[in-house]
């Protein structure tokens, strides 16, 4: 049974107890009216007998009590009855040394129950701490037993689920899910697209660096990715064809953008600071979920920072899925293969349109394309066409830094050249 009104508590702010129990003073003072009542109606009863006539009790606040008895009888009354008015015709009101102490005994009661109900929000929140560790257990247990549940639903409802596969015989950590899907998504009408992705495994490196067209799904697929290995370490099927995987001790991400306003911390430093964890604590046997480190400073900071930290995780072996839009980036690992894969979501690009095909493929996609991410946030055709040009020449720039480097360093052939000037006039 409910202690209060809930809804009264939440629209009204007030706490009205609705049965004995809830507050001992609450209760006392409620004991206290009733036997005020059950006495008035006792003494009421004695002074129609007196009078031989119905008499009643009149009055408010402080003026409670009043004997209200026909003229004609109030005749009777001796001199304990203390005589107050006659206002109504026909009618004299009496108080007797009783209906004094009734009324002062009804308005102590009153009062002591006004200050409990003032009090009362406390008293029952105070009660609730005093048994915090039951509360705080209970709690954990529904909460155990909701997730349980949900798990079994989720078994019962999906047809397209697997029961994972941990191997703890390899020394070489590795996951590898056919077809996953992000468990958040239903089947049925969703016209989601399962992707296939490994780490570590024979076909892909345990570092895979991850390009694609903006709103292609590279984040979606990092989160895919981190929700199916921890269901799968929760004993949950996990919502793909199938899923094989050597026990992970953590799971690292990095992704979305946040600041804190409060603490005086930029979005870049908060990047950095998560960061920061995954270099201090992620072992060889750690899933890492990295979604464009780098963002909020300088390209070339940026680059060289996001460099860095896959050169680290390399070196340690984890298991990581690297989101970026730093093409030099992708450059500069291009030659890496025996210690970095490239894996691109996959698209269609016809002139301005883009067909986002939602599906994880290897190498490296060859452009962001950004510009038609602006054109669907509503940037206007002639602004777009200013930055185009100005892409343009960027990466006329670029391309002939390039061919430049190459030729003083003596390590562009004929073929190599060739392209390099062909791509540049392509671009003029």
């Amino acid at each position: 049974m409910q202690a209060f009104d809930h809804e009264q508590a939440r629209t009204e702010g007030s706490i009205l107890p609705k049965s004995s129990g809830v507050d001992a003073q609450y209760d006392a003072a409620i004991e206290e009216l009733t036997e005020i009542d059950r006495e008035l109606k006792v003494y009421l009863k004695e002074q129609c007998q007196i009078f031989g006539v119905q008499v009643k009790y009149f009055g408010t606040e402080k003026n409670r009590f009043q004997l209200e008895v026909a003229e004609g009888a109030a005749k009777k009354a001796g001199p304990e009855y203390e005589f107050t008015n006659t206002q109504k015709k026909g009618f004299k009101r009496f108080h007797t040394k009783k209906t004094k102490l009734f009324l002062k005994r009804q308005i102590e009661a009153e009062e002591s129950r006004t200050a409990a109900l003032r009090d009362l929000r406390r008293r029952i929140f105070a009660q609730f701490g005093e048994n915090y560790d039951v509360w705080s257990q209970a709690a954990d247990i529904m909460a155990q037993l909701d997730v349980y549940l949900s798990f079994a639903e989720y078994a019962r409802c999906e047809a397209d689920t697997c029961i994972p596969e941990f191997d703890t015989t390899t020394q070489k950590p590795f996951v590898a899910i056919e077809l996953g899907r992000h468990p958040c998504i239903p089947i049925a009408g969703s016209g989601y697209i399962p992707n296939t992705t490994e780490l570590g495994t024979d076909n892909w490196r345990s570092l895979v660096l991850l390009t694609g067209p903006n709103m292609g799904g590279k984040s979606t697929l990092l989160r895919q990715i981190g929700l199916n290995v921890i269901m799968a370490h929760a004993g949950c099927r996990v919502p793909a064809k199938s899923a094989r995987l050597t026990p992970v001790d953590r799971v690292f991400t990095r992704i979305g953008a946040n600041d804190d306003i409060l603490a005086g911390e930029s979005t870049f430093f908060q990047e950095l600071n998560e960061t920061s964890l995954i270099i201090q604590h992620a072992t060889d046997r750690s899933l890492v979920l990295v979604d464009e480190l780098g963002r909020g400073t300088a390209t070339f900071d940026g680059t060289a920072i996001a460099y860095a930290v896959l050169g680290e995780l390399t070196a340690r072996g984890c298991l990581t899925l690297f989101s970026t839009h730093y093409h030099a980036l992708v450059e500069e690992l291009q030659s890496a293969e025996d210690r970095v894969s490239l894996g691109h979501m996959a698209c269609l690009a016809e002139g301005d349109n883009i067909t986002f095909l939602y599906t994880f493929t290897r190498g490296a996609c060859p452009s962001s394309y950004g510009f038609h991410a602006a054109r669907l946030g509503g940037i206007p055709d002639t602004i777009i066409g200013v930055g185009q040009e100005k892409a343009k020449q960027l990466a006329c720039e670029g391309m002939r830094r390039k061919l430049f480097r190459k030729i003083c360093q003596g390590v562009a052939d004929d073929e190599g050249v060739r392209e390099l000037i062909g791509l540049i006039t392509t671009l003029l």
